[in-house]
């Protein structure tokens, strides 16, 4: 396909899932958040914009998300879930959640999904593994939750809009859907270091440190391999905690709440010590 046809087909995507009564919202009401006057009032009127069903998985979601000084815990206000998950995280939350409830019948749109939404996680886990400061985890964060974000967008546009388009097949998706990714970054303001996160395929290091984009990778290609071993499904294997300390602390519980928020808890399989098949070798000479 010519570059111009190209072009075409990403224009009638936008234009048509990138609607309100596709969305459950309006792109364009989401920009009061890049308002550094506006004020609480605002931003709160906002949820009165915003699908309920959105809002809903919003909000629990919110109540599990824990950054820097911020703790876990209820949040009562569209506002404090802003100043919770920040500006960006709120922005593209918002599209995600609004993407995964038009695809609820599409098995394969949901995967895609889920495996955003686990590098997000796991990205997060990194990221605070390796002592980066809370603004740069949430980078990482960020930028596993859009790593195929264009893709599940294609999906979707290709289901209700265009079902007989042949050009739009898998070669296509595989191709475009970055391109399709950085257009959503401009529609919705993001930052724009999440283009450069994303156009990246590889572990990417810098003199002698893994760059952000590096632990980003490092965790969409733990999730894929996970997704593709255990059938769809991201496996996390816990050493049980001594007794008496507080689970709710652990990283484990951050990552069940945080999938159960979302609609997602099928997705996750969390394995509590792994079973021997076999009795431990024992060489013959100390039998």
């Amino acid at each position: 396909m010519e570059h111009a046809d190209v072009l075409v087909v990403l224009d009638d995507v936008v234009d048509k899932m990138m609607q309100e009564q596709t969305l459950g919202f309006s792109p364009d009401v989401l920009s009061v958040l890049d308002d550094v006057e506006a004020s609480v009032k605002d931003i709160e009127m906002l949820k009165f914009r915003i699908s309920q069903e959105i809002l809903a998985r919003l909000f629990s979601y919110t109540c599990c998300a824990y950054y820097g000084t911020l703790k876990k815990g209820e949040v009562h206000t569209f506002y404090e879930v802003v100043t919770r998950l920040g500006m960006a995280q709120t922005k593209a939350m918002i599209l995600m959640l609004a993407l995964q409830l038009l695809a609820r019948d599409d098995k394969e749109i949901e995967v895609i999904f889920a495996r955003c939404f686990s590098s997000a996680v796991m990205g997060k886990v990194l990221a605070r593994q390796f002592g980066l400061r809370e603004e740069l985890a949430k980078r990482v964060e960020l930028g596993g939750l859009f790593s195929e974000i264009g893709r599940m967008i294609l999906k979707v546009y290709k289901k209700f809009h265009a079902p007989e388009d042949e050009r739009i097949d898998e070669g296509f998706i595989s191709r475009y859907h970055l391109y399709l990714a950085e257009r959503i970054i401009e529609i919705f303001a993001l930052p724009e270091y999440l283009k450069s996160l994303l156009f990246h395929e590889n572990i990417v290091v810098e003199s002698n440190f893994l760059t952000l984009a590096g632990i980003m990778r490092l965790a969409i290609d733990t999730v894929s391999e996970s997704f593709r071993r255990e059938g769809n499904c991201f496996v996390v294997e816990v050493i049980p905690m001594p007794a008496g300390q507080d689970t709710d602390a652990s990283i484990e519980h951050d990552i069940e709440c945080q999938y159960a928020a979302v609609g997602l808890g099928k997705y996750l399989k969390i394995i509590k010590g792994r079973e021997r098949i076999l009795p431990p070798y024992e060489p013959a000479n100390q039998k």
